[in-house]
């Protein structure tokens, strides 16, 4: 039926065909149209062509999103890459996405070698060590999705998860001073779109798939693909897919005998150095108070506030100059949010005690020496017992240690064989012991206690030489043997950080010459006594730190195949 008029003489208006509409159309069937008109403005423009590599619905309880990549669907040809780094405005040299190549068979018969693609981002982990190793709690796993997102505004750029992170998947941007990584475009897939590389990969060889939250590993043996690190550490949740399975004996990366140097972190490496040569005196002094006292004698007060007083003043030359090493040190103050995780977080905690109690220390030793002097008013002049003061001296000591320990722990936790417990613990603990009995020597000398000094002085000679021929068993130019990480770290030395290396043996080897000398002329002259063990101070201090700067720089480590 027409709601025109017939008696009025006019061409039919858009109200007209509404009315029209309205009479052919029942509500529900109104409504059913209106709503997928609708429906489909809001959704993205290319669904059609991405929609079958998204999973139909949201992870279930124990599931979580992951990625999935079809190996021979893979050309290399980096458009995912691109996509991501165009679509999330990364830095110039900043990527979230990289694609690598492995050499299947003998690389030398080009008849029967072969190559294989690998693209990779974030595993997003089940057990991240990203969001284990951060102080800020800067890291996030999404109860839902299994997302691990990073929260730039949490971030203090201290790059620790970029050491926690065996895919080297985090990444430092330095004019933002923090680090960003893959979140999987989760702001797209709540959405119901597809993320920048699933949707730019002509060949569809990457797409999201939902897995359970199992610990089960996806991947040849125990890695996502043969040459990659072990999936046991953070149990990585891509699939990688293949007709045929890679066999990791006859598999290698391209990139295998091509290490680069590691970052100095000089910051830190001077942290360490410190804070155990800060450590390491009081654990001399007490060590030397105890043995007087069972032979009879004593330490002078004097003698025990000088050497806590530089033993401060060591560590906190260390743990000030440490905030040069992050991103963003004014955020500095988040550091223990990780305390129930993060190892960095326990050492910033634990060492601040560590100085804390020796400042109450000093302070306990320091106010009869003022009162003696005349120094403080009378309202002031305070009476301590001394065995309040030598107690508090000595309950700082296992704060210390337990610092060191946790120092020590971070390297280790990495799970970088290099940075193993047998190699890190023993480095950091001789320099602690050497050096702090060498630097407690020098202030013993300087304050008049020429024998314990002479003693010390030969002590740290000795544990120095221990050290130095351990270091030549790693590092040394005719070193042999070993794994082949030691191989390929030796390789890295000589080729790259051969002047570091010289310096430090030379540098070690010196501090042990003026330490015997220093040991020996305790006895007969005391002066040059002083003289020797301030050279033999300065060489150690100096070697040492070489030698942490080496520690960093020449780690290798299994990684994800690169493409030369």
């Amino acid at each position: 039926m027409s709601t025109t008029f017939p008696f009025v003489n006019r061409e039919p208006e858009f109200i007209d065909h509404l009315l029209d509409e309205q009479q052919s159309l029942t509500a529900v069937e109104q409504f059913s149209e209106w709503h997928n008109d609708k429906e489909s403005e809001t959704r993205p423009a290319q669904e059609k062509y991405y929609q079958r590599l998204l999973p139909a619905s949201a992870p279930a309880t124990g599931q979580q999103f992951a990625f999935e990549v079809d190996l021979d669907a893979c050309s290399g040809c980096k458009a995912c890459v691109v996509a991501c780094h165009t679509l999330n405005g990364l830095e110039e040299d900043e990527s979230w996405r990289r694609v690598g190549t492995l050499v299947i068979g003998n690389e030398s018969q080009a008849i029967s070698a072969a190559v294989q693609h690998v693209t990779t981002a974030c595993h997003h982990c089940e057990d991240p060590g990203c969001l284990n190793g951060c102080p800020v709690k800067a890291y996030d796993k999404d109860p839902i999705t299994g997302i691990v997102r990073h929260f730039d505004d949490q971030c203090i750029g201290c790059k620790y998860c970029t050491m926690m992170c065996p895919y080297e998947v985090p990444q430092y941007s330095k004019r933002l001073g923090i680090v960003r990584k893959c979140d999987m475009c989760h702001q797209r897939l709540s959405v119901g779109e597809a993320p920048a590389c699933v949707q730019s990969c002509p060949n569809e060889a990457i797409r999201i798939t939902i897995v359970p939250r199992d610990g089960v590993t996806y991947g040849t043996g125990d890695a996502v693909v043969p040459t990659a690190p072990a999936s046991s550490i953070t149990r990585p949740t891509t699939r990688y897919t293949r007709g045929e399975t890679l066999d990791a004996t006859s598999t290698k990366a391209q990139d295998e005998n091509v290490d680069e140097v590691a970052e100095s972190h000089w910051p830190l490496a001077i942290m360490l150095v410190a804070t155990q040569l800060s450590v390491g005196m009081l654990l001399a002094e007490v060590v030397v108070a105890a043995l007087l006292v069972f032979s009879g004698q004593s330490l002078p007060t004097t003698s025990t506030l000088a050497v806590t007083v530089v033993a401060f003043t060591v560590g906190n030359i260390g743990l000030g100059l440490a905030p040069l090493h992050l991103g963003q040190p004014l955020r500095m103050w988040r550091v223990f949010l990780g305390l129930r995780t993060s190892w960095l977080s326990r050492e910033a905690v634990v060492l601040g005690k560590y100085m804390g109690a020796l400042t109450v220390g000093i302070g306990l030793y320091a106010l009869p020496v003022l009162n003696k002097a005349g120094w403080l008013p009378e309202s002031l002049q305070f009476e301590f017992p001394d065995w309040l003061s030598r107690s508090v001296l000595i309950a700082s000591l296992p704060l210390g240690v337990a610092g060191l320990y946790c120092s020590a722990k971070i390297y280790i936790a990495t799970e970088r064989q290099l940075w193993r417990s047998q190699r890190t613990l023993p480095r950091f603990f001789g320099t602690a012991i050497g050096g702090g009995t060498l630097f407690t020597a020098l202030v013993l000398a300087a304050m008049g206690t020429q024998l314990p000094a002479a003693m010390l002085c030969l002590f740290a000679a000795g544990i120095g030489c221990f050290k130095l021929v351990s270091e030549r068993r790693l590092y040394g130019k005719t070193s042999a043997g070993g794994d082949h990480y030691d191989q390929r770290s030796r390789r890295l030395i000589t080729d790259h950080l051969n002047q570091s290396r010289s310096l430090r043996f030379a540098c070690g080897n010196a501090a042990l010459g003026f330490a015997v000398i220093a040991g020996l002329a305790g006895f007969f002259a005391p002066m040059a006594m002083i003289v020797f063990t301030a050279i033999a101070c300065f060489l150690l201090a100096v070697g040492d730190g070489l030698e942490r700067l080496l520690y960093f720089q020449s780690v290798v480590y299994d990684r994800m195949p690169r493409t030369l």
